[in-house]
């Protein structure tokens, strides 16, 4: 899409607010959103729309997408986008969602040595394109918000990382089960 359409959609989105079902889910699912001021709710929305606007989400493992997967998910990533001129995750097209953690295959080297055993992931960070995350740690994310954890932030903040081009081609980052 040319730039400048592109930033006018943008702007048109972030102008939108949630709908009231959509706000309730924040407000559930997403904790630290009672602390933020008016303003800031209203970017962290206008954020959120744009999100939802531009990213797809795929259930994994038999999970079904629902609204309230979706609009956690954006608005735990959208917060690392607060207060900051951002391109809304550029090389982020696609979010995957498994109920929960996901075993991973073992990684075989070009000389049929196994290189990693057979490992347990509740996220992953890709750098082509690709989000995974295991929805009962997102969930965990809300009933425990003080712990320091939340595998959407982590994952969403390797994207960040690797915006000004620095990280390795190829990159691929993961959060182990447990």
């Amino acid at each position: 899409m040319l730039p400048l359409l592109r930033s006018r959609r943008r702007a048109a989105l972030r102008r939108e607010p949630l709908s009231a079902s959509e706000r309730a889910i924040v407000e559930r699912n997403v904790p630290w959103v009672a602390g933020l001021d008016v303003a800031a709710r209203q970017e962290l929305e206008g954020l959120v729309r744009v999100f939802l606007s531009e990213k797809s989400f795929e259930g994994c493992g038999g999970l079904v997408v629902t609204d309230e997967v979706r609009v956690t998910i954006a608005a735990h990533a959208c917060r690392l986008l607060l207060h900051r001129e951002t391109d809304f995750f550029p090389h982020v097209d696609a979010i995957l969602v498994y109920p929960s953690a996901y075993r991973v295959p073992p990684e075989e080297g070009e000389d049929g040595i196994v290189l990693e055993d057979d490992d347990e992931l509740v996220g992953e960070s890709w750098s082509n394109g690709i989000v995974v995350i295991a929805w009962d740690e997102v969930c965990a994310s809300a009933e425990r918000p003080g712990d320091g954890t939340n595998v959407v932030l982590h994952e969403f903040a390797h994207q960040l990382d690797a915006e000004d081009g620095c990280a390795r081609a190829g990159w691929m980052m993961a959060v182990p089960a447990g």
